[in-house]
């Protein structure tokens, strides 16, 4: 057990309720700590998640599902006696929780409450503080992360490892077609640990990237790849899930040669544009590691690699009026954004990738970042609810 969760495992619950409240806004939640005046016991507060409101708890009770009950009954008699309407309840624990018993408290109470709950723990307090807000160890807990990098190291060896792999068309790049590609790669924070699926057997086909049609599946050893082969059997791209949870997609199919080299950012031909086939990729990914067991968070990577003279199109209702700069670099790849492993809509999936989205444009020239994403709303091909792509 490293300092941190240590910390965790033996931090007070005054200490872990202001950690709690730090973190929830880390998340994106706008939150108004409010006390025992307003007929609730615990600690809690107001919060808001875009248009959805409720009320958050925090506690390091070890018995975290009667706690997380009993906090729920609090928080339904405020809502009966204020007279209001909450969408969400969010419960922060320090204690380490399944995917399955996620799941199960998820459904009751909803069943029971009509609210959506969001569920944070160890693992989610982990991934956050590792990769994001490293100064609350230090604020809160007194662990300075400064001198406890080996996990951010491990991930940056990991993805450098995998990239050259792709680059140097080894393993299962290495019959993929030449040429530029992009990459996307979902590591979960267990990927490290001991904990991993044992059969191939038990690990889902994994989506691939852009690809088109039913791919040939083959599991072996640790993971199972799929193939992405177009009509005429070029090979064209793949995903891989391995039992400790990686996956990596790769394609060549987002770039097209013309006029001049380009990475296609709209649907053209009823083919997904470069953010829609992320999104897509990685919302299958996510819900593959729920199926194999695992919870809390996942780190995200978007790259491009071997495209250096690339533009980003925009789509045909720009393409005439704006042009883009080269990429100028062989590889590029955004800061990691962290995701819910957590069942969750498709909205706030779009939510957690639009930073690495954004960076992307940007690189490409394009300075407000995704056209596709407006205040963490999907508005390109599908803005109804879900995009049209399988």
């Amino acid at each position: 057990m490293n300092e941190l969760d240590y910390a965790l495992d033996t931090v007070d619950e005054a200490t872990f309720e202001d950690l709690a409240a730090a973190f929830l806004r880390s998340r994106g939640y706008r939150t108004r700590e409010i006390g025992v005046s307003d007929a609730l016991e615990n600690w809690n507060a107001r919060v808001a998640m875009r248009v959805r409101s409720g009320i958050a708890h925090a506690s390091v009770a070890e018995d975290w599902q009667e706690q997380l009950r009993s906090d729920a009954e609090e928080v339904k008699r405020l809502e009966e006696e204020s007279d209001e309407r909450y969408h969400l309840f969010v419960f922060v624990t320090n204690q380490d929780v399944s995917g399955q018993q996620e799941f199960d408290m998820e459904d009751e109470i909803a069943e029971e409450y009509g609210w959506r709950l969001r569920l944070y723990h160890r693992q989610d307090l982990l991934g956050e503080i590792y990769n994001h807000v490293p100064g609350l160890a230090k604020h809160h807990l007194d662990v300075n992360l400064g001198f406890d990098t080996d996990h951010l190291a491990n991930l940056e060896e990991l993805l450098a490892e995998r990239l050259n792999a792709i680059q140097e068309r080894r393993g299962e790049a290495t019959d993929l077609d030449p040429g530029p590609t992009v990459a996307v790669h979902v590591v979960p924070n267990g990927v490290f640990s001991t904990r991993k699926t044992r059969s191939t057997a038990d690990i889902p086909d994994p989506s691939v990237l852009a690809g088109s049609g039913s791919p040939a599946v083959d599991a072996r050893g640790k993971l199972k790849v799929a193939y992405d082969y177009d009509d005429s059997l070029a090979y064209r791209g793949y995903a891989l899930l391995r039992n400790d949870g990686l996956y990596e997609s790769v394609t060549t199919r987002l770039f097209s040669e013309s006029d001049g080299l380009t990475l296609r950012a709209s649907v053209e031909d009823d083919r997904p544009g470069l953010d829609a086939a992320v999104v897509v990729a990685i919302r299958d990914a996510l819900a593959h590691l729920r199926s194999m067991g695992y919870s809390a968070t996942a780190s995200v990577w978007i790259s491009v690699l071997d495209a250096s003279d690339a533009r980003l199109d925009p789509g045909p209702v720009e393409r005439s009026s704006v042009s883009s700069p080269a990429l100028g670099v062989d590889r590029y790849s955004t800061e990691a954004v962290t995701a819910s492993i957590a069942d969750r809509e498709f909205a706030e999936i779009v939510e957690d990738l639009e930073p690495a989205l954004s960076e992307l444009w940007r690189e490409f020239g394009y300075e407000a970042g995704t056209r596709n994403v407006e205040d963490g709303e999907w508005t390109g091909e599908g803005a109804s609810g879900d995009l049209p792509f399988p």
